[in-house]
Parts: structure tokens; sequence; C-alpha cells
């Protein structure tokens, strides 16, 4: 249990950074993580342009998180300190010790000179450090591996094996920017989209063409904990005093906040949907939002095979490839698998630190469709 708060504080102290640390590699999911920005077509009475192109009528603009602050407490030695190699090429902030002295330092790598100060810190002293990492990773070149359709998969993005007994998952990172598609003749590509590790190039690109892709950023899943089911009394007041249906706990250098959008990645759910294909010159979207896959795509007339006639594109579009396809219209019923998303309902206020234990934080969610109900359903996301 946390200690260092009363025992009437409003705040309460579960876990530390450690045991969370190692409840969250046994226990967390893999999630796929949406900021939200308010679109500047939404006006002060918070009504968004429904004919608004940027964001598609919703009102929002989704982003990543791609830079985060922490602290690291670290040992001095001989005026150096060691970056952990996960932070290496991080940019460190401040330096300063358990009296609140800072102190100058110069970076170089993994490793932090401290160069002066108020006073000369012991061997083996404890200081506070400051950093600013960001999520992005990157590739500076890799070959990518033809899927079908169009696509092409960025290989290596994907997390290890969950280590919950009895399931099996590997959960795919987003490719957020790539800065040049070549042939092996330094032939330039034109990239048409991204969906998760796939890059999407014209249908029509010959499939026998080895393709390089250069300079890749790239964002991998986030290992956050959520529950729906089971919940402990605090979470499920939680629950019920801000109308949601789940509670996500998460690591406190990050900033979840309201309105952003969690898609677990661990499983699928089915979904049924009858649309009407809208014309030949548009993408028909899937009312979810994030849909894994099509099992069954079909008019009257005709059965659809993805991968042949129409791929997923963005999140739940479909994206047609070639001349047979229904026409205007024509109504298409389709059954899908759909990844269960949620949107933050309430961002809880919490201490991030308590006598220098670093505190998770909660948000309550709330089924994304719960909030799709009576307004347009993104498609930026």
């Amino acid at each position: 249990m946390g200690v260092g708060l009363g025992k009437n504080s409003p705040v309460v102290l579960s876990q530390n950074r450690v045991n969370f640390e190692a409840l969250i590699d046994r226990h967390g999911q893999w999630l796929r993580w949406r900021t939200t920005r308010k679109c500047t077509c939404v006006t002060t009475e918070n009504e968004p342009n429904v004919h608004c192109e940027k964001c598609n009528g919703s009102g929002d603009i989704y982003d990543y998180q791609k830079f985060y602050t922490d602290t690291l407490q670290l040992k001095v030695r001989d005026n150096v300190l060691d970056l952990p190699v996960a932070n290496a090429e991080c940019e460190v902030i401040q330096i300063y010790d358990t009296y609140g002295n800072d102190y100058p330092f110069v970076k170089c790598g993994g490793f932090v000179e401290i160069t002066g100060g108020p006073r000369k810190l012991s061997k083996n002293e404890i200081v506070g450090v400051l950093i600013r990492d960001t999520t992005v990773k990157h590739l500076d070149s890799v070959e990518l591996e033809r899927v079908g359709g169009g696509y092409y998969r960025v290989p290596g993005i994907e997390t290890t094996p969950s280590k919950i007994d009895g399931v099996y998952y590997k959960s795919a990172g987003d490719v957020i920017a790539v800065e040049r598609l070549e042939t092996t003749e330094h032939e330039a590509v034109e990239i048409a989209g991204y969906r998760q590790n796939l890059i999407q190039v014209d249908p029509g690109f010959p499939e026998s063409e080895t393709l390089t892709a250069y300079g890749v950023d790239y964002i991998m899943p986030f290992k956050f904990i959520l529950l729906s089911q089971n919940l402990n009394k605090e979470d499920s007041q939680l629950v019920s005093a801000h109308n949601g249906d789940a509670v996500c706990t998460y690591p406190y250098m990050f900033n979840v906040s309201e309105n952003d959008v969690l898609t677990v990645l661990s499983g699928n759910m089915p979904g049924k949907v009858v649309l009407n294909h809208i014309s030949d010159e548009s993408d028909d979207i899937i009312p979810e939002f994030f849909v894994a896959e099509v099992d069954n795509l079909e008019t009257q007339e005709e059965k659809y095979q993805e991968g042949i006639d129409f791929i997923l594109a963005g999140t739940n579009r479909i994206h047609w490839l070639g001349e047979n396809k229904p026409a205007a219209g024509a109504v298409m019923s389709i059954n899908y698998q759909y990844r269960p998303t949620y949107r933050v309902a309430k961002n809880i206020p919490m201490l991030r630190t308590s006598e220098d234990q670093h505190i998770p934080r909660k948000v309550v969610l709330k089924l994304f469709a719960a909030f799709a109900e009576g307004r347009r359903l993104n498609q930026n996301g």
C-alpha cells in the first residue's frame, strides 16, 4: 500500500512504481492510443461544422503523444551519470539534489557529466534527472514485405507476445511518416496511406517490385491496464459516478486526457452492418472506430473479396481496388471484426508522486459506440 497521505485524503495510493510496473508487465494490455484536440471549426458553443473536411464533421483531430517527461533517480559516479539504455537519446532538462539545488551539466550520448554546482556531490549520491523523451521510433531504411492489395509491411514493428496464460497475440505499431519509397532502381514510389505497420501504394504497382522505405517513423502500442469487469470498490464507484464502462490505469508520465481514444488490440469483436455504396469515386465507411478485417461483403448480385476487390484503408474505410465494385446506391451486407474502442470520459485528478514514489494514474472510459450515437463517426482516426 502507498504511504505518505492521511487516511482522510481524497487520493488513495494503492500501488508504488515497482509494484505497478510488475503488474502492468504481467496483466497489461496493448492499446492503440490516439490523443485528440478540437478542430478549428468548433464554435465557442462547442458545435462542430458538419461539413468540415479536416475533421469530417466530428470536431476532433487525432494525433499521437510523441513526447513525455519523466524523472529518473540516478547515482553519481565521479560526477558522471549513466542514463538507462531506453533513455540514452533523451533530452536532459534538469539535474537536482535532495536539497533542491540545481547542477549544470553536459550530455554526451548516454552519459551526463555534472560540470559544477553549489556543492560537490558524493560518490553514489542519488540525484533527480528530469528528462524529455519521445515515443516515436525511427528506421533509417528497411526493405518492405509485400502483403497484397497495394500494401507493404514494415517488418519488426510488433510487440512481444502476450504473457497472459492461454492467450497469444502480437500487436502492430503505427507507421506515422515515411520520407520516401524507392524501387531497387531507386525510382520514387508514391505513398497512398498507412494502416498500422502497413504502407499503401497504388494497387496496380507490379508485384515483382521490391520496395525500400527510408526515414520511417513509427509508434508502438502502449501497455496499460484496462478493466471493465470485476472492478474493486474504488474503481466501481468511479465508473458509476461518471457513467463509464471501464477504468484504465496507466504510468504517471503519460497524459491521457478526456476524449482521447484507446483501442484494445488483444482481440476482435464481431459486427454486422448494412450500408449503401455511396459512389464509384469515394470509399465506404464502416461505423466502427477500428475495423480489423471484413469477413463477408455482398450485395444481392455478388460477393466481394478483401484483398482482391477491396482493402481496408485507414481504420474503417472500404477502398475499392478495381472495376469490380457495387453500383452506386447498391445495398451492401457486411460482416466484420472490430477492435473494442473506448473514449476517455473523465480524467481522474491524482498525485503523480508521493514521498518520491511515482504513482499510476486513472481515467474512466466509455465504449466508443456510445459516443458515436447521434453524431457523425470520426473518419480521421
